[in-house]
């Protein structure tokens, strides 16, 4: 069950990973909480620096001076002074320790730190209700997640369980959790009734359940009321700024809340298409309901889905364009509720890849994260965020926390891939590849990163393969450039992909037909291809047209590998210094 650690006003507690001070939750990246119960075990004793090294990074290689930035990022944390040491303290030439006293102390049986909703089942006898049921479920999750001590796996994760055979200890072994909440709905014309019950993990023993019955319009306070009883029962902290959050206040409309659930439904399919379906209906949500904060949010993640640039086949244009549409309704989301995670997550994005504006950015993920700290969407943007300045330990320790909050999520999985390529992490991307794999032998996008990372390790062969799987290349296509690469090797390759003009991030399919794909009008693919064959003038040409039309992908020009051939070039050194990257 783990353990708890009383530093002074503080509660370190390794069951749930968290650290409190009172009734205050204090974030902690992974590392840094692992370093400061790696102190607090040894108190108080001195822990010197090649134990923390060995203890807090047992598998890689750090040198004294990250153990030294790790300590100094925990004490910013804690709120410490290393002029006036109050938690931990510097012994020269040897290592750290805890200042205070330190108690170790059971943690109270019954505690549950760590919790998983599986999909609400429909009971309502029709099927075309289900959108309903996945909304329910929704919702308590996103209730759930706003308890700052409390563990709550994320909505695609869970999903993969819906009317699933399996029991609750296997579920809670393979999600990393103790506890899971099983549930119905049943809803008419103007009512709503969910059934909810908690499972211990370990043992299947069922020990709480309720019925819920609302009015329609009262279906999100509901839910708020739901979290706050399960946090009752499994001993959950819940601060007053928690219960501040948790209140659910506006009521909504049945058929306002029957489009914003639809909505929903349709942007976690993440296909194009459904995403239109999905914006389609959450702008008719906020169009009925101006004040319908949650509503504003989402739809402001589904702009923000079709728009991000490292995963789209849109010209700049468009894409700029919809990362505009969604900072207006981020926007008027936290004019609403300053309180809302995804919201700020969204303007952090856009700050990026819009604005390039990393300091923004960073702030914006800073509030998200003071709000709903267990949020994996916030994870994997800090990560991204790290990774386009090659901050490769904390972009590794953001996606742990992703992993640890959405397990089984294989866009999150496939992002992590992509993310480890950034940052020349070759080794991770593939070990990430092969989970995606694992669980989706056809998932494209993994195929897709796959082998940009077979490329950057100048596995052509494998890289070719790959992009055929993916779809990026058909056999006309692939026969193509296994001719090419076989006749002039890599050089031969590279310029054959500047004929057919293909570019490095779409979904459409090279077929070795001489005409222009939509990525054709994105100039930093052709930057790549020009890079990767030595051209240096006309990479650099294409870079400057890219940084004119302010494509979102320039915040990547100090990560990919792409232009390491042309990274000392003074011409590319100053498009840098110019985009702004840290």
């Amino acid at each position: 069950m783990g353990e708890q650690y009383l530093i002074g006003d503080l509660t370190v507690d390794t069951g749930n990973n968290t650290v409190t001070r009172g009734n205050e939750a204090i974030t902690l990246s992974p590392r840094s909480f692992q370093l400061l119960v790696a102190l607090a075990r040894r108190a108080p004793n001195v822990v010197s620096r090649q134990e923390l090294l060995e203890t807090v990074w047992p598998d890689e290689y750090v040198n004294d001076e990250t153990l030294s930035q790790r300590v100094r990022v925990l004490r910013k944390s804690l709120g410490d002074l290393e002029e006036t040491p109050r938690y931990i303290s510097a012994v020269r030439g040897w290592g750290y320790c805890v200042v205070l006293p330190v108690e170790c102390v059971e943690i109270p049986k019954g505690k549950i730190r760590s919790i998983a909703v599986l999909p609400l089942t429909n009971i309502t006898g029709d099927p075309q209700l289900e959108y309903f049921a996945d909304g329910m479920t929704d919702a308590l999750i996103s209730a759930l997640a706003k308890i700052r001590t409390l563990k709550v796996i994320s909505r695609t994760s869970v999903m993969n369980y819906k009317k699933t055979n399996k029991k609750a200890p296997q579920i809670a072994r393979e999600l990393g959790v103790e506890a899971i909440i099983e549930g119905t709905v049943l809803v008419t014309k103007e009512r709503v009734r969910v059934s909810a019950q908690l499972v211990h993990g370990a043992t299947d023993d069922h020990f709480w359940a309720e019925t819920y019955d609302r009015d329609l319009g009262d279906v999100l306070a509901m839910h708020s009321e739901i979290a706050q009883a399960i946090a009752h029962e499994i001993r959950a902290v819940i601060t007053p700024e928690d219960s501040e959050r948790l209140e659910q206040k506006h009521r909504i409309a049945p058929d306002l809340l029957e489009a914003y659930l639809k909505g929903q439904y349709f942007l976690f399919k993440y296909t194009p298409e459904d995403v239109r379906r999905g914006i389609s209906f959450l702008e008719q949500a906020v169009a009925g309901d101006p004040l319908f904060a949650e509503a504003h949010a989402v739809l402001a993640h589904a702009y923000l889905t079709g728009g991000l640039p490292t995963g789209n086949n849109l010209s700049v244009m468009k894409q700029r364009q919809l990362l505009a549409m969604a900072r207006r309704s981020a926007e008027k989301a936290l004019d609403i509720d300053l309180r809302i995670a995804l919201a700020h997550g969204v303007k952090a994005m856009i700050y990026l890849f819009h604005d390039w504006d990393w300091e923004r950015a960073e702030q914006a993920l800073e509030r998200a994260g003071h709000f709903e700290p267990n949020n994996a969407l916030v994870h994997i943007y800090r990560a991204g965020v790290a990774a386009t300045k090659l901050e490769s330990e904390k972009t590794l320790e953001e996606l742990r926390s992703v992993i640890s909050l959405d397990p089984v999520n294989l866009a999150f999985l496939s992002a992590a891939e992509e993310i480890c390529w950034w940052i020349r992490d070759y080794s991770q991307a593939i070990a990430y590849a092969t989970q995606v794999l694992d669980l989706d032998p056809g998932y494209q996008r993994a195929h897709f990163v796959l082998a940009r990372v077979y490329e950057a390790q100048g596995r052509f062969k494998e890289m070719i393969t790959e992009y055929e799987n993916s779809g990026f290349f058909t056999d006309n296509g692939a026969k193509e450039a296994r001719c090419a690469l076989k006749e002039g090797g890599a050089p031969g390759y590279y310029r054959w992909a500047i004929e057919v003009q293909f570019g490095a991030m779409g979904d459409s399919p090279v077929d070795g037909v001489k005409r222009p794909l939509c990525e054709d009008k994105r100039a930093i693919f052709r930057a790549r291809n020009y890079a990767k064959s030595g051209d240096a003038d006309n990479a650099i040409k294409c870079l400057e047209q890219s940084y004119k039309e302010r494509d979102g992908l320039m915040v990547l020009l100090k990560a990919w590998e792409w232009f390491d051939s042309i990274r000392s070039d003074a011409r590319f050194q100053d498009l840098v210094w110019r985009v702004g990257i840290p």
